[in-house]
């Protein structure tokens, strides 16, 4: 009985494959990760690629001197390479335009916000426009007690939008922050004022991370990559 079973098994899926040729049997095996270089090698390495398209990664860089405004500069350098168009909402005013090239700075679109509810209305409309492959919300210097209020379900509406909209989408906060982020590394350089006059160069060299969290998987065990 056992055989007779078996074989039937086996004669049914000869049947289901004749007559359904692009029916994909077995277990169902997700797609690779589509991934944004960043421009910084070491970053990409440990975020297995780049930043996930249709996904939220989250940069957690306390403190001045962490170094989360050299990475939005690589990420505006690497996306003017690309000929490509970067968003940024500022959570508060403080992007310095002084610290890339004016070529580069044609790249960009630049969303000056006062406060977190402003910056998360302009995140809002962007990742609802496909224009832009690369969206980056800054909310490192916004204050704790504003950041704190941001409800969970409203980053779960974020991210359905993200989802759909298929862009790589950059959250930069003083602390985790981003419910159901994909990605997330902490950046903690603690450059010197005297560092900060350097070149670009010798200022992503000095970047430092740790990965909290990969694609698609539970929180890792922390990784640490030196630029």
């Amino acid at each position: 009985m056992v055989m007779q079973a078996t074989s039937n098994i086996v004669k049914l899926r000869h049947l289901v494959a004749h007559r359904f040729p692009h029916l994909r049997q077995g277990a169902f095996v997700p797609p690779p990760t589509e991934t944004l270089a960043t421009g910084l090698a070491s970053l990409d390495a440990l975020l297995g690629g780049g930043l996930p398209r249709g996904e939220f990664t989250e940069l957690v860089g306390a403190g001045h001197g962490s170094g989360s405004a050299q990475v939005i500069h690589a990420l505006l350098r690497q996306t003017a390479a690309n000929r490509q168009f970067l968003a940024l909402v500022d959570g508060t005013d403080s992007f310095d335009v002084s610290a890339v090239e004016p070529g580069v700075l044609t790249r960009l679109l630049w969303v000056r916000c006062a406060a977190t509810d402003e910056a998360l209305k302009a995140f809002d409309l962007l990742l609802r426009d496909r224009n832009f492959p690369l969206v980056v919300l800054d909310l490192r210097l916004n204050p704790g007690a504003q950041l704190r209020k941001i409800s969970v379900s409203t980053w779960y509406r974020l991210a359905r939008l993200l989802e759909q909209n298929r862009a790589a989408a950059l959250v930069v906060t003083p602390f985790q922050l981003v419910s159901g982020a994909a990605c997330r590394a902490r950046i903690e350089s603690k450059l010197s004022i005297e560092a900060l006059n350097g070149s670009s160069a010798e200022l992503l060299s000095r970047l430092q991370f740790s990965l909290l969290r990969s694609s698609g998987a539970l929180p890792v065990e922390q990784v640490s990559v030196v630029g």
